[in-house]
């Protein structure tokens, strides 16, 4: 016992010392280790990795056969998530190899769900979804998962659906959290804001609503989607990117046209530049670069 507990102190300390991807003299044997100043528990039937709270996942063993020698090596390499850039409702994947050696693509979400007993791992969850309470799908903390009913892509929302995100809207939660708790795009809750989707409890198609007329159709759609403040002055100013302070992997766009301060969050920052450059070409021609 004595000897298991120094061994646990001693790997403690050396992974919070050392860089990822570097070797130790001491090998890694614990179930449960302290990796980055984050508690990190063994997955289950993947014995090979380690998955903190927040939802980094680490190798820590070697995947290379090594021919048999009495001096024994720790390994420890974070292994990358992905997400689908085009869709903002799809989970954090990642690869790794089971016990009986088969690869597997998994939901990191899940995988944090289950290591750390935020879901019953014996319970059948084949209906049920991975959610995100802040609606931020990288923010994978075990604190912040939750299980929801599984909707799919072609379903339609319910009329007890509707009333709940029409109650959200009106509340002032974002879009991009009520489209997380329903696994719905941006795009559905918003049309369901102005009415294009669902008016009136029934389901009625019109032309997406922008809060000032914009000729353009895919600029009028595009901007039907921010968040829209009217101000008293009719004042105008370029589109830029800032950080939300709340969330740093957020990044919202804002600017005001016409007297009305326009919104938007995007994880992506690559994507979040070009749209601002786009917006600004179109509402601020002669804006230089």
């Amino acid at each position: 016992m004595f000897v298991l507990l120094s061994r646990y102190i001693f790997t403690k300390e050396f992974l919070n010392t050392q860089p990822l991807g570097q070797k130790s003299k001491t090998l890694i044997t614990t179930l449960n280790m302290i990796i980055n100043q984050e508690e990190s528990k063994l997955i289950p039937k993947f014995s090979s990795y380690h998955i903190s709270e927040s939802g980094r996942v680490y190798r820590t063993s070697s995947p290379k056969k090594k021919i048999k020698s009495k001096k024994k090596e720790n390994y420890l390499k974070e292994i990358k998530l992905h997400f689908k850039k085009d869709n903002i409702s799809s989970h954090g994947r990642v690869s790794l190899v089971d016990d009986k050696g088969k690869l597997q693509n998994l939901c990191a979400g899940l995988l944090v769900a289950k290591t750390f007993k935020v879901i019953d791992t014996n319970s059948k969850i084949t209906n049920k979804d991975i959610s995100y309470r802040d609606g931020n799908r990288h923010n994978l903390h075990f604190s912040n998962l939750i299980l929801v009913d599984k909707t799919y892509p072609n379903s339609k929302l319910k009329p007890n659906q509707i009333k709940l995100i029409k109650k959200l809207i009106k509340k002032g939660d974002s879009l991009r959290k009520i489209s997380s708790l329903f696994s719905v795009s941006e795009m559905q809750i918003n049309r369901i804001k102005t009415g294009e989707n669902w008016g009136n409890g029934k389901r009625k198609v019109k032309a997406p609503v922008a809060p000032f007329i914009i000729e353009n159709g895919p600029m009028r759609k595009y901007i039907a989607t921010f968040e829209s403040q009217k101000l008293n002055l009719k004042i105008k100013k370029p589109f830029i990117i800032k950080r939300n302070p709340e969330n740093p992997t957020e990044n919202i766009i804002q600017g005001i046209v016409k007297g009305f301060k326009l919104s938007r969050t995007h994880t992506n920052i690559t994507r979040a530049k070009k749209s601002v450059e786009r917006l600004n070409d179109f509402f601020f021609q002669n804006i230089t670069k």
